[in-house]
């Protein structure tokens, strides 16, 4: 059969549906794909029908020099034309000879992408340093809804979204945000993760009123002050050492023994769930303070090392609608503070709706007890208690990192959980 096509001249791949094609041509690195518009005409029109595009090149396993990279870039937006794009990841290297690292091409790529109405625009520039690829000019788009950037820096503007009035999604890697202001109104789910870096000198205000998912695990710099956020449903917050403000009172710099990340907690008030950790047990003031804000929508709640034993009052005090407290604490060195004068709350204001406090540790110890005294003293019956190994508990449930499908029920109700006695 293969006599036959080669003799006729029939191209081996016609038979191919576009499917099975384009998986063909995801084999190949891009340079190499976008040959085959040699070969016939089904092969250049196979580039205008792809709705999903992948321009990665330039990587340092196979660096391309900036000359060759242009001509791609110059193939690519020829072969396609202003047809469509649902996706669109765009992947390179520094792309300019200059010694400033300047990102013409990549600038030229998003540009083409937002033209043909990409819905979901992946950005990754595999370079970090003084060159790195610098976004200072917002998007415009009105179809975009997924953005994602990695190895990005974002200065003035560039978070400015009023211009993509469909924006729903918003995922920053590994990116520096100069920004003063993270900005939209059709925002619902942000993620900030790998250790981006947040400005020393400003806070980054992030207004994103339609807001139902936040999840900021881990950054450097002044931490950002969360706008008032009505439709929040699922918070995480991880702080490490390395995120840190100046005190009011103090002029020591990364003074924590002042309410200075009360910007963070005042945005997160009408999250249903939350998960609050830090590093080291830091920030274990932030909880027993005057300015503490009401968490009148909160029903599930995980903390690690960043309380102290007696805060438990002031938590259960502010979280009154309370269904489930998980506290994880791994290190035993967790500070315990109680006061010669407990406070005495109503059982019906502390806990009229809380059904299991889960306590993840790696034994029983001075801490622990203290930590039951302490419920007990709230009301808390010991078989709403559960005493669970932390390592057995690694892959715990987690609201904000699961699918949004997995996301747990406000209304379901909670399953028995076992306890331990003689403590």
């Amino acid at each position: 059969m293969s006599k036959k096509a080669t003799a006729g001249g029939k191209d081996r791949f016609g038979d191919l549906t576009d499917d099975l094609l384009g998986h063909v041509l995801s084999f190949l690195p891009l340079e190499d794909a976008l040959q085959t518009c040699v070969l016939d005409t089904r092969w250049r029109n196979h580039w205008r029908r792809t709705t999903t595009q992948d321009f990665i090149v330039g990587k340092r396993s196979s660096p391309l020099s900036c000359e060759r990279l242009k001509q791609l870039v110059k193939l690519f937006i020829h072969l396609r034309g202003s047809s469509p794009l649902d996706e669109c990841n765009i992947d390179v290297c520094r792309d300019d000879d200059d010694e400033k690292g300047t990102y013409r091409n990549t600038e030229l790529l998003i540009a083409y992408a937002l033209e043909c109405q990409v819905r979901e625009l992946l950005v990754t520039v595999d370079y970090f340093g003084e060159g790195q690829r610098k976004l200072h000019k917002p998007l415009i788009s009105q179809h975009l809804k997924t953005i994602h950037l990695e190895w990005v820096k974002l200065e003035c503007s560039a978070l400015n979204f009023s211009r993509c009035p469909v924006l729903e999604d918003l995922k920053m890697r590994r990116c520096i945000i100069y920004a003063h202001r993270i900005s939209s109104k059709s925002l619902k789910r942000l993620c900030i993760t790998g250790s981006c870096c947040f400005a020393e000198d400003v806070h980054t205000r992030i207004f994103a009123p339609n807001l139902i998912s936040l999840q900021l695990d881990g950054f450097d710099g002044f931490p950002p002050f969360i706008e008032y956020m009505p439709f929040l449903v699922a918070a995480y917050v991880r702080l490490r050492d390395t995120c840190f403000d100046f005190c009011r009172e103090s002029d020591d710099f990364g003074c924590y023994d002042c309410p200075v990340f009360e910007g963070v907690l005042n945005g997160l008030t009408n999250a249903v769930n939350l998960e609050f950790v830090s590093e080291n047990g830091m920030f274990s003031h932030l909880w027993c303070s005057e300015w503490f804000p009401i968490f009148d929508k909160l029903k599930t709640l995980l903390l690690n090392e960043c309380f102290m034993a007696s805060d438990l009052v002031c938590i259960l005090k502010h979280t009154p609608i309370l269904e489930v407290l998980t506290l994880q604490l791994g290190k035993p060195k967790i500070l315990i503070r109680v006061t010669d004068s407990q406070e005495t709350v109503e059982q019906s204001v502390v806990c009229a709706h809380l059904e299991v406090v889960n306590i993840e540790c790696r034994k029983v110890d001075e801490r622990i007890r203290t930590i039951l005294k302490i419920l007990s003293t709230c009301g808390i019956p010991r078989g709403k208690i559960s005493i669970k190994d932390l390592f057995c508990c690694s892959n715990r449930f987690s609201f904000q990192k699961a699918p949004r499908s997995q996301l747990p029920s406000t209304t379901a109700p909670v399953a028995a959980v076992s306890t331990i006695d003689g403590t």
